[in-house]
């Protein structure tokens, strides 16, 4: 009897010394590190072709440094830093013949300013559909 009580202390010893998640585990990260987490995705009616123009002139309009630019008919790649040297990542892809998904990340994990550029894009999508 006097075993089981020491082993049953000993165990509950155990699970409230550190088993458990501490507060630092439980909080969010400013970050994903890279899990794309904060990576913001849209669609838009129109072609990947011409959404290049569009998020490239979103990019640069914020003053980000194009790094590289690898895209065809079907979609693509857009690298661009911005000034502190966080890299910013576009990525386009085909749905169909009338519209592509965006996405956008902004290194390390920055939901909002992948916001803006969205709406950046938005802006300069509208612009070419009234052209």
């Amino acid at each position: 009897m006097r075993t089981t009580a020491m082993i049953l202390a000993t165990a509950l010893a155990a699970a409230l010394s550190g088993c458990g998640k501490s507060d630092d585990e439980l909080t969010p990260k400013k970050t994903d590190f890279g899990t794309g987490l904060n990576t913001i995705e849209k669609t838009y009616d129109t072609t990947p072709s011409r959404l290049f123009e569009a998020v490239s002139s979103a990019l640069q309009g914020y003053g980000l440094t194009v790094d590289s630019d690898r895209h065809d008919d079907l979609g693509g790649e857009i690298q661009a830093r911005r000034a502190d040297g966080s890299k910013v990542t576009a990525k386009i892809t085909a749905r169909d013949e009338a519209s592509s998904d965006v996405s956008i990340r902004v290194a390390p994990g920055n939901r909002n300013l992948a916001d803006l550029i969205h709406a950046r894009i938005a802006e300069k999508v509208g612009a070419l559909e009234a052209k």
